[in-house]
């Protein structure tokens, strides 16, 4: 009854620590929302990515074969908020198309709407990881913990980012196959195109599996739409992204690609070796990580499959090899999350139910303790894959 108490004492604790850091965080939002302008004085050219996101929204309807003109983007981003360069949008145009429809709203009506369907993203993954996963009252309030301390959550409900698509997506197409849905494991699988540095793991995962179906679907949807997008935009445009996009995975220095800012393998490269070795050092690195997650999927006895291990070290690892891993796609570490509490035995461990939550607010500390995530991330990544093989006698081949 004691330890009951504390424990409600504690969650009480840290909803207030939440909330905190979102009032703390909510300035920043109203400044964007009413300035255009994020909260930034120590900075000169203080551009949030939401005025990025925005102007190429009205690029793609308006302008799409200029898309990735960087003076032309430029002149979109000024009539936005003032600028003095341009922060340019990197991404596919398949991600212009899924922001298209802010095009239609004022800047201020469509950053309070994408707030809005972010919030709404957020909490229907966290509905449906806690109902597929069986989560009981206690793991419940602890992934609710987990997302409300987020330091990644709340940058982007405030910042405007669109990660929390991405775990939707995600979240859609883990539980698919948890669940064997083949055609929607492959349809979520394909839509995480709207960001494509996420297709590769999640395909890779079910080739090695022999998910012919799931394969093949995600690969054609995903094909289907970044092509076609690529077509649509014309010749000129794609060949201006695929040179930003050579440039933004091989330049380390540009003030609007802040390597600084990542949570990955790229990062802790990039510390620890001289520059000639960079490149080198990250390709041979995340090779291996994929190596192991293809060797760590192949199929084995049903008997001795457990789904929620596979998919806490296949998400960690998809998270370290990414090219880019900034704070705000760290919501993905949702899905892990609620994989291991699913694991625990209600009632949560207060250790391990506080440690999640010192996890969430991790990041908050990058500024002060460069690469702080990415060693973390990699620490866990490594623990996982260890414990989590230990399950498993290697001689019987069951689950311990």
């Amino acid at each position: 009854m004691a330890s009951s108490s504390w424990t409600n004492r504690i969650k009480a604790t840290l909803v207030g620590a939440g909330l905190g850091l979102a009032v703390l965080m909510s300035g920043n939002w109203w400044n964007i929302y009413t300035h255009h302008v994020p909260q930034c004085p120590a900075e000169k050219n203080c551009v949030a990515d939401f005025v990025t996101f925005y102007a190429a929204a009205q690029m793609i309807r308006d302008d799409r074969q200029a898309l990735y003109d960087l003076e032309r983007q430029q002149i979109y981003q000024n009539r936005i908020a003032p600028v003095e360069k341009v922060l340019p949008f990197v991404y596919p145009p398949i991600t212009a198309a899924f922001l298209a429809p802010l095009a239609w709203f004022r800047f201020s009506t469509a950053f309070l709407l994408l707030t809005l369907v972010n919030l709404l993203l957020i909490g229907q993954s966290l509905r449906l990881l806690m109902r597929h996963l069986s989560l009981s009252t206690d793991q419940a309030h602890w992934l609710m913990l987990f997302t409300l301390c987020n330091f990644a959550v709340h940058g982007v409900v405030f910042y405007g980012q669109t990660s929390a698509l991405v775990l939707f997506f995600l979240t859609l197409h883990v539980l698919a196959q948890r669940q064997g849905s083949r055609a929607a494991a492959g349809v979520w699988a394909g839509l995480l195109c709207v960001k494509p540095q996420y297709l590769a793991v999640p395909h890779l995962i079910l080739l090695v599996r022999r998910r012919w179906r799931e394969f093949v679907v995600g690969a054609a949807i995903g094909s289907l739409l970044i092509i076609g997008m690529f077509l649509w935009i014309g010749f000129d445009a794609s060949a201006q992204y695929f040179q930003l996009a050579r440039r933004m995975v091989s330049a380390d220095s540009d003030w609007w690609n802040q390597w600084r800012g990542m949570h990955n393998l790229r990062v802790l490269v990039i510390y620890a070796l001289p520059e000639g070795w960079h490149a080198v050092a990250w390709w041979l690195l995340s090779a291996i990580v994929v190596a192991i997650l293809a060797w760590f999927n192949w199929p084995a006895p049903k008997h001795t499959e457990d789904y929620a291990s596979r998919w806490i070290v296949n998400c960690l690892g998809l998270l370290i090899v990414l090219p880019h891993l900034f704070t705000h796609d760290l919501t993905l570490l949702i899905v892990p999350c609620a994989l291991l509490l699913s694991k625990v035995k209600a009632p949560v461990p207060l250790a391990i139910g506080i440690g999640l939550v010192m996890l969430a607010i991790l990041p908050a500390l990058s500024s002060l303790v460069p690469a702080i995530m990415a060693v973390t991330l990699v620490m866990l990544f490594t623990a996982s894959l260890v414990f989590f093989l230990r399950e498993t006698d290697p001689l019987a081949g069951n689950v311990k």
